[in-house]
């Protein structure tokens, strides 16, 4: 604080009595300075002695009067960003601008408590820095953030900052980093799913309706097509199963849409394509109470953005319902499993010197999904009249679902399924008694299914809505002809429209046909065909047309040649009333011109044990592009005054382009009473 040549020995002159005053110049600079002192010491000399008290030192206090310079500080700002932008930018701030270089360290690090995981929903960071030139006061980072696929809650993680340099110092050296996102996992995946356990509630009970209430047990056993469906006595035309070629086909099987069976089945395909009734006799008050099962498979692909979604779901019910005059009540329960997955198109954004942590080797917005669900719904039926029937359904149920990423671990949450229904089945002009003229039928039902789940620590609560509306006519006119046989133009239109949170869009599908036959020819014909005339996707076309051919000389019986021939073209070709009634969306079954398919079955039949029964080998081929089948079976049906039991084997090849050939063996054996 002394001024230049201030310092050092200096030597004064006392009078022989008093004091003498000196002066020490201090500095006037402009630096801010703690406050100091000047002290004075006096030495020992001759002809005087230095006093031991007040003491032999003095000091002179120096307050330092200049101004302090303003200190440059350091500052980060909390950032929200969506998980689907891939990068949060942090902006760090220095204020004042410094003269001189300043810099400062960061890193992430997990929130307390753990909310967003490191190097799971953000990129961990253990060491970076940013650098001020001087003048410089803003500078910006980035960390990565993982865009996962499944739906969350905001989560948050923190940048802290740390070693200052450059004479600057840290004011606010914490960030929080909230992730935002609204990816669809599990929403969309749960609304498939609920469509899809909902529908095939309805087959159910549309099967329980339309079921005859004959007292006896009546089955199936893997749900298999097979070529020798037989017939039991007391069942009419509209109870025999879908794929016989026309009115007289004599149990010949149509070609499947598929054109070729798959030649290998799992124990759980046998058991889900299994069913039972088993009906009891007229009460005295007129009804009769009946138990039931059955199982169902069924698959769901879908689109959300640019996310791509699937599943298998597998489904048994049991229930029972009692039935009386013109009414039916019921209560079923239902258990459904299902496994699907998810993938996610996008690339999102990585950088370039992220390292392998974000390279996009393993999107993050894949995984695979499992669900579970128990549930009950009771349903009922109502008979207007002679020709109006009315159902409805309500459905409640609970389980669980399984998100499990490609980058491991998985996230579990409670579900929930609510489902209403209600439909109207009928003959709006029935067809008169002696089977000739006009006949027009109607089919209309409303679906809505609700599914969510509820929140976790790592999953967000969800809830997503489907709604299903069709109608559907069809109609017809039979003719009989003077040699016995008869002819039937037919014509059906189908409406329908999905809404909600999955596929949506409205059909408009119109099908048309005839059949033609002539039983002192032992000949039938049918010719039918279909298209789709309007669609909420107007690049979508879907027809297909169809021609069989049978020739059975005595119809009435199973003895004797036949001969069935099929040509499928495009899609399939039934009415608009049955295409848009099934289950899935238009878009996963659409079919063009160009598919052809074919099949021929040649059989014989002859009478066997003292004529009970009628034995028939057959023999077949089908065709469709790049496969074909060749079987070879035998069937056994009941004679005219035998119990209703047939009993069928049937082996199949099958043989694809470039694959080996597969082999097959079914068998069949039905009984009614």
């Amino acid at each position: 604080y002394a001024a230049a040549g201030e310092t050092g020995a200096r030597e004064v002159t006392v009078p022989t009595g008093g004091s003498a005053a000196f002066e020490v110049a201090t500095v006037n600079d402009s630096a801010d300075e703690p406050d100091g002192s000047v002290s004075v010491t006096v030495g020992a000399g001759s002809g005087y002695a230095v006093a031991a008290s007040p003491g032999d030192t003095a000091s002179v206090a120096v307050a330092d009067d200049d101004a302090a310079p303003p200190v440059s500080e350091l500052a980060i700002g909390d950032v929200t960003a969506n998980e689907s932008d891939g990068l949060m930018w942090f902006t760090v701030t220095l204020s004042p601008a410094s003269d001189r270089a300043v810099s400062v360290d960061y890193q992430t690090r997990e929130s307390n408590p753990v909310s967003a995981r490191k190097n799971s929903d953000f990129l961990q960071i253990d060491f970076g820095d940013v650098t001020f030139s001087p003048g410089e006061t803003s500078k910006r980072f980035w960390v990565y953030m993982f865009d996962d696929g499944h739906d969350e809650d905001p989560e948050t993680f923190e940048v802290a900052l740390s070693s200052p340099t450059g004479g600057a110092r840290i004011a606010d050296g914490v960030a929080v980093g909230t992730i935002v996102n609204s990816d669809p996992m599990p929403a969309a995946w749960l609304a498939r799913f609920g469509r899809t356990v909902a529908e095939q509630a309805l087959d159910g009970i549309a099967g329980r309706i339309a079921a005859p209430r004959e007292a006896g047990m009546q089955g199936a056993i893997a749900g298999q097509t097979i070529d020798f469906i037989g017939t039991a006595p007391g069942l009419n035309e509209d109870e025999i199963p879908p794929g016989v070629i026309g009115d007289d086909a004599g149990g010949l099987s149509a070609v499947e849409d598929a054109g070729v069976q798959s030649g290998s089945m799992t124990m759980s395909e046998v058991m889900l394509g299994s069913s039972f009734t088993l009906t009891g006799e007229t009460d005295s008050s007129g009804g009769s109470f009946a138990m039931w099962g059955r199982g169902a498979r069924s698959s769901f692909d879908g689109r959300e953005g640019t996310f791509s979604l699937d599943g298998d779901v597998s489904t048994a019910m049991l229930g029972a319902d009692y039935a009386r005059d013109r009414w039916l009540m019921g209560l079923a329960l239902m258990q459904s499993t299902a496994e699907g997955g998810y993938a996610d198109s996008s690339s999102g954004v990585c950088p370039e010197d992220a390292g392998d942590l974000c390279d996009g080797a393993v999107r993050q917005g894949d995984g695979t999904v499992e669900a579970s669900l128990v549930a009950a719904f009771p349903y009922g039926a109502m008979k207007v009249s002679e020709r109006l029937t009315l159902w409805g359904t309500l459905g409640h149920g609970t389980g669980e679902v399984t998100l499990k990423p490609a980058t491991g671990g998985s996230l579990k949450a409670d579900l929930s399924w609510t489902m209403a229904a209600a439909g109207a089945r009928g003959d709006v002009i029935a067809l008169p008694e002696d089977g000739s003229g006009p006949a027009l039928a109607l089919t209309s039902d409303a679906l809505w299914a609700r599914t969510g789940s509820e929140k976790t620590r790592e999953l967000a609560e969800s809830e997503s809505d489907v709604t299903r509306l069709r109608l559907g006519l069809e109609g017809g006119w039979r003719a009989f002809l003077d040699d016995g046989g008869h002819l039937t133009p037919k014509v059906g239109v189908g409406v329908r429209h999905d809404g909600g949170d999955a596929e949506t869009g409205s059909d408009l599908e119109i099908g048309g046909g005839i059949v033609w036959s002539d039983p002192g020819l032992g000949l039938s014909l049918d010719l039918s065909g279909r298209t789709l005339v309007t669609h909420g996707n107007d690049d979508l076309k879907d027809r297909g047309y169809a021609a069989s051919v049978v020739f059975d000389p005595d119809p009435g019986s199973d003895e004797g040649p036949s001969l069935a021939l099929r040509q499928d073209w495009g899609g399939a070709a039934e009415g608009g009333l049955t295409r848009l009634f099934a289950p899935e969306v238009l878009e996963e079954r659409s079919g063009g011109d160009t598919t052809s398919r074919w099949q021929a079955e040649a059989a014989w039949g002859f009478a066997v044990l003292d004529g009970l029964f009628v034995g028939s080998p057959h023999a077949g081929m089908g065709v469709v592009t790049g496969s074909r089948d060749y079987s070879l079976g035998w069937r056994l049906t009941p004679g005219a005054d035998t119990p209703a039991f047939s009993l069928g084997v049937k082996a199949t090849r099958r043989e694809s382009s470039g694959v080996e050939p597969e082999h097959a063996f079914a068998a069949e054996a039905s009984l009614y009473w």
